[in-house]
């Protein structure tokens, strides 16, 4: 042997650093005359599930369980969206006064202090409108309470219909409707309380015993930052008491 004739030597390790199979002189060795199989050692004809997983990857027992577990999650699913449309349900009798249909006092006083920790830049500021139906106490005295009651509806819808769509009503106590105002400017909450009195006026309530003709008396004060919910609607009563003593 020629040791300065350089000699083509096999490489035992291929490009991609797999040893390469060994090859006998008569051309037959490992795998020689068949197709090398795949690196990952299952063909692609393996059946696949959704979640990437061979189909028999998965025992038996253990597809049953996983069966019947999903088979739980629709009624699940269905008694989580019950109870939130109940829980909805329970949140709006809570903050609804039955007889009328409006918030009742607890609710409108919360939107009455948001209105005020909000009022901070608007400008004119709004405005709280207290109403009084001054005919409810001896409508029930007289009548009863079913008569009562149905003044008081009568005077939520005149109410209702005679204020803005961005006004909020709500019933204060017994007899008495409180209205936010947004824009509050002296005048604005003068024209939104002549405009109820003439509904009022206009509309009378028709009962068993009769045509009745409510009459309304009112109260205003204007919304200021810093203020409470409560202190608001003490303000907005005295100046209806106030204003009914001059007359």
């Amino acid at each position: 042997m020629d040791v300065n004739k350089a000699e083509a030597i096999a490489p035992s390790i291929d490009a991609i650093g797999r040893h390469a199979p060994e090859q006998r002189q008569d051309g037959t060795g490992h795998g020689a005359g068949r197709e090398e199989a795949p690196e990952h050692g299952w063909s692609d004809d393996d059946a696949v599930d959704v979640h990437g997983l061979p189909t028999d990857a998965v025992p038996p027992e253990a597809q049953r369980l996983i069966d019947a577990l999903a088979a739980q999650i629709e009624p699940m699913r269905r008694k989580i969206e019950q109870a939130h449309a109940r829980e909805a349900h329970l949140t709006e009798l809570a903050n609804i006064d039955p007889a009328l249909g409006i918030p009742n006092r607890r609710e409108f006083t919360r939107e009455l202090q948001h209105v005020i920790d909000h009022v901070a830049g608007l400008s004119p500021a709004p405005a709280l409108l207290l109403l009084h139906v001054a005919d409810g106490a001896r409508l029930r005295r007289r009548l009863g309470l079913e008569a009562a009651d149905a003044a008081l509806r009568h005077a939520a819808g005149l109410i209702g219909r005679a204020i803005h769509p961005t006004d909020t009503m709500g019933r204060v106590g017994a007899f008495d409707i409180g209205v936010i105002i947004l824009n509050g400017d002296g005048d604005n909450v003068a024209l939104r309380t002549e405009g109820i009195r003439r509904r009022f006026a206009a509309d009378q309530l028709r009962l068993a015993a009769g045509p009745v003709t409510l009459s309304v008396l009112s109260g205003a004060t204007v919304l200021r930052a810093g203020r409470q919910a409560q202190q608001a609607i003490a303000d907005a009563d005295r100046a209806l008491v106030w204003t009914q003593a001059k007359r």
